[in-house]
Formats: structure tokens, C-alpha cells, sequence
């Protein structure tokens, strides 16, 4: 079995479109999350992932919506108040059944990252809504917020000592592919004008991976610092 794992679509569901046409045929197909909000057809991806059996990982942009839906109380940036509305009760029975991270053998699949102190041995829900949302760490692996100032801040993968096996991961867009050494960054920015990336997975023991990518059609919104 081979693996193929998205990263991040935000709505750019014509590059997806064209990507899956470069796929191994009979591949189980992965996204990372972050399907919805930023591009120019969030929803329609998001049932498109649905209609296409594509088993999603729950992103943080997908949580925000559920949380919403849930009724607490969220702040939706301006693109997200146009896209929660058009969301219906199917959407968000899908949503909610979007797992917080995927274990294949020695590969694990989850949206943003780990820490060396967080195991995934049915882990608490405020440590799970950490994978959704985590960069940096400081010196003691603690999770650090986006904005923080810490001058020993690192980046988690750049730590990371592979104790939950290999990770393929979105949420932090790059130019090309972040590659360590137990994990590589797949979102490579699409909705931003680069390229939508996937990893095809041959092997979930000794992990062996490729990468394909295609260009974005266009850059359709700007992101809140430069792709590095």
C-alpha cells in the first residue's frame, strides 16, 4: 500500500484537482488539514476530500469552524465569516469525524507538529489541540505561542528526536519541503502563490518517500510573513 499525503489545500481545489492526477493509482490519500478558509473554493474542497474518500487529519482552520458550530465563542477573521455560513450539518458531521493526528507503523500524520514531552497514548484534548497549532518550542520543549519573544525559541521539527516515529506535517508554510530528520513540512504555501505539495509514502517502516508538487494557479492572498 502507498501512502499520499496533502499538505495544506486552503481551498485551492483546482491545483488539487490537477495534483491527484499525478498520484499512484489504488494510494490511500491523507490530508494534513486546512482545507478551509484563504482560497477560492474552501468548501467545495472540503466535500470534495469527503466525496473522494480522502481521510482528513483535523486542522486548526476546520477545529475554529467546529468550535464555532459548537457554539463557543470564536473570533472569525473576515474570510472565515464568509465561509461559515455556507457550511452545512454534513460539513461539520465530517469535520468532527476528522482525527487529531494518524499512526501508520513508524509514520505519523498530524497537522502542525509535536514536542519531545507530548506522547500520543490517548493523550488529554488540550494536549491534542496543541498538534494543531504548534511551531515553536523553548528550551524545554514546552509549546510557545505564535507571537512569542523568546530568544531560545526553536522550531519544533528542528528538536524533535522521532520518539512517535516519522512525522509529515502542514500548518507552517515553506518554500520547498522542510526536511529533518524524523519529519518533514509539506505546506508549501499554494494558496500564497507557490506550489501545493504531497509526500507519496512506499514504505511506513523504513520510510521511504517522494515528493510531488504543482504550481499554484495564482497567489490569492497574502501571507502574514514571507515563505521561507
Amino acid at each position: 500500500m502507498k501512502y499520499v499525503i496533502y499538505g495544506d489545500i486552503h481551498g485551492c481545489l483546482e491545483e488539487w484537482e490537477e495534483l491527484r492526477k499525478e498520484i499512484p493509482k489504488g494510494a490511500f490519500e491523507i490530508s494534513v488539514g486546512d482545507i478551509l478558509d484563504k482560497g477560492p473554493y474552501p468548501v467545495e474542497a472540503l466535500r470534495y476530500a469527503k466525496k473522494n474518500k480522502i481521510f482528513t487529519i483535523m486542522g486548526n482552520h476546520e477545529y475554529k469552524h467546529l468550535r464555532k458550530f459548537w457554539g463557543r465563542k470564536v473570533h472569525l477573521d473576515e474570510d472565515q465569516q464568509k465561509v461559515y455560513p455556507k457550511l452545512k450539518k454534513d460539513d461539520f458531521d465530517f469535520i468532527s469525524s476528522m482525527p487529531f493526528f494518524l499512526k501508520l507503523n513508524h509514520l505519523t500524520i498530524l497537522h502542525a507538529g509535536i514536542t519531545n514531552r507530548i506522547y500520543l497514548n490517548n493523550p488529554p484534548l488540550n494536549i491534542m489541540t496543541l498538534l494543531l497549532f504548534l511551531r515553536e518550542v523553548d528550551e524545554n520543549d514546552k509549546f510557545l505561542p505564535l507571537d512569542n519573544n523568546n530568544p531560545n525559541a526553536r522550531y519544533w521539527a528542528d528538536t524533535y528526536n522521532g520518539h512517535e516515529g516519522f512525522v509529515v506535517y502542514g500548518h507552517n508554510p515553506f518554500l520547498n519541503p522542510k526536511i529533518n530528520k524524523h519529519a518533514i513540512g509539506i505546506d508549501t504555501g499554494c494558496v500564497y502563490g507557490n506550489k501545493l505539495t504531497a509526500a507519496i509514502i512506499e514504505d511506513t517502516v523504513k520510510i521511504k518517500y517522494s515528493i510531488i508538487q504543482v504550481n499554484a494557479k495564482q497567489k490569492y492572498t497574502e501571507p502574514h510573513v514571507p515563505l521561507q
